[in-house]
Parts: C-alpha cells; structure tokens; sequence
C-alpha cells in the first residue's frame, strides 16, 4: 500500500461570506477556521483539501489540531462532535497554475474536485470542504446496493 502523510500549508481564520456563512448556519461576516492541506502518498503530492469551520462552535480547534493532527477525532475529543452525513458532489475541473505547482502538474490536467458538506447527528453543519484530486491518480469506486 502507499504511505500517506499531510501536510498543513496554512491555518487560520477568515471571515465568513454570505455563501459561506449559509453552509456553516452563521452570520455573514463570522470567524471561520480554514485548513488547507496538502495529501501526500509515498511523499507524492496527491491532493490539496481546504476545510471551513465555524471557529464560534469550535473554540481552541486551531490550537487543538497542533496537537492532535486528525480533524475528525479531534472533534470528536474535543467537543464531542461527530459527523453523521455528508453530501459530496464530484466533478471535473483543470488544475490551475496554483493547484498545477502544488500537486507537480501540468497546469490544465484534468482534476477531480470534490466539495463535501458534513453534518453532526442533529443535523447541524459541520464542514465544509474541498478537495481536489490529481487526475491522473485517483479513481472513485462506489458500490451501490438494493434495500
């Protein structure tokens, strides 16, 4: 199997857009934590992901992610959250010359961008992500299966 590894390239706080701000049920204009991060397999940049977060529901997470570096468990940990369901939606995109110098591509190379909007069990918002994927090293599998 391949060895993955991360790589945070920046972690810090924005203020929430009117989009963003109806993705994460705050006011426009409210803190939010943004980690972008590269994924690595082999050492081989593989995918970029850039995670919001509303920074009022996760008080210390930028903190708490310095020393627990999975985002999952540390919510879990943390403040007893745990995600239940997400909508992901995949499509195609070229890389541009920004995703093109992170990922060593060229610049248009077809990308898989997928954009995830996670809720906890009360059906409150979470996260929302993307990550875009090299495309000429990923596949998706799905498996469906009949009730």
């Amino acid at each position: 199997g391949l060895e993955p590894d991360t790589k945070i390239l920046e972690i810090g706080y924005i203020t929430a857009d009117e989009a963003l701000a109806r993705r994460l049920a705050i006011n426009p204009g409210g803190r939010v934590l943004r980690i972008h991060r590269l994924r690595l397999a082999n050492g081989e940049p593989v995918s970029v992901d850039t995670t919001h977060l509303s920074a009022r529901r996760f008080p210390r997470l930028r903190r708490e992610l310095e020393v627990h570096s999975s985002l999952y468990e540390t919510l879990h940990n943390a403040y007893n959250v745990r995600l239940t369901d997400a909508e992901e939606i995949i499509e195609t995109v070229l890389a541009t010359p920004y995703d093109a110098k992170l990922l060593g591509v060229d610049v248009g190379l077809p990308m898989l961008l997928l954009t995830r909007h996670a809720f906890d069990a009360d059906g409150n918002p979470v996260e929302w992500a993307q990550s875009l994927y090299r495309g000429d090293r990923y596949k998706f599998v799905t498996r469906l299966r009949r009730p």
